[in-house]
This record gives structure tokens, C-alpha cells and sequence, in this order.
């Protein structure tokens, strides 16, 4: 027979985060039927750019495919980095065209600046991986 590892006072503290999570579940819930019809629309708009932005920002490196043998054949750093512009700038102006314009509020300006520094990140690891490949 298999155990399990942790013991009693684990089991608690699963139970106990159980409860938490739905009890946030539940309040989440009735926060968004308390909201109203607008700003239901307004949540699921929001969500639905949200969605884009991730798919284009997580498929735009992969284009690199494409030119990263030229890139490498090039030897200068600065195409890399070029390259790396246009992605990073790419992702910003597809932002800021779901937005409507420049964010609004101090969190949407964090949380656009977050999105777009894990956007430049992954473009970075991407193209990285992509010119292992090509070097081949």
C-alpha cells in the first residue's frame, strides 16, 4: 500500500485551503452577478482581448522560423537585436490597438508594462531557441 506523506496536520491544511478557495470561488461568482449586464459585457470584453494579445504576443517569435538562418548569416548582433525590436514593438502596438489607446489608471499601466516584459522575455527565449536550431 502506497502513502501518502504530510499526515494529519496536512490533510488540514488542504481542507482548510479547500474551503478558501471556494469560498473566493463563491464571492467571485456573485461579484461578477452583482456587476450588472455593462459590466459583464465590459469583464468578458476584456477577457476576450486579453486572449488575443496572448495568442498573437505567443505566436509572433515562432515567425522568426522563417528569417533566422539570414539573421545568423548576417553575424552582427545588432540584426538579433533588431529582430527583437520589431517583435517587442510589434506586441506593444497590437496592446495598445486592443486597448483603444494608451492604458488608463495606474495598475493598467503596471499590468500592460508586466505583459509586455514577459512578451519581450519570451520573445527573446524564443528566437534564442530558434537560432540553436538553425545552427545546426
Amino acid at each position: 500500500m502506497q502513502e501518502t506523506g504530510g499526515g494529519m496536520g496536512w490533510r488540514l491544511v488542504e481542507k482548510v485551503l479547500g474551503w478558501i478557495a471556494l469560498g473566493l470561488l463563491l464571492a467571485a461568482a456573485y461579484g461578477i452577478y452583482a456587476m450588472g449586464p455593462q459590466g459583464r459585457a465590459a469583464l468578458w470584453a476584456g477577457i476576450w482581448k486579453t486572449a488575443a494579445w496572448i495568442i498573437v504576443a505567443a505566436t509572433l517569435p515562432w515567425s522568426g522560423r522563417l528569417f533566422i538562418r539570414r539573421i545568423l548569416e548576417i553575424g552582427s548582433n545588432w540584426a538579433g537585436v533588431a529582430l527583437l525590436a520589431a517583435y517587442a514593438l510589434l506586441d506593444a502596438g497590437f496592446g495598445l490597438l486592443l486597448l483603444g489607446g494608451w492604458p488608463r489608471g495606474a495598475w493598467t499601466w503596471v499590468a500592460c508594462a508586466a505583459a509586455w516584459a514577459t512578451a519581450v522575455t519570451y520573445n527573446f527565449l524564443v528566437s534564442q531557441y530558434l537560432s540553436e536550431q538553425a545552427g545546426d
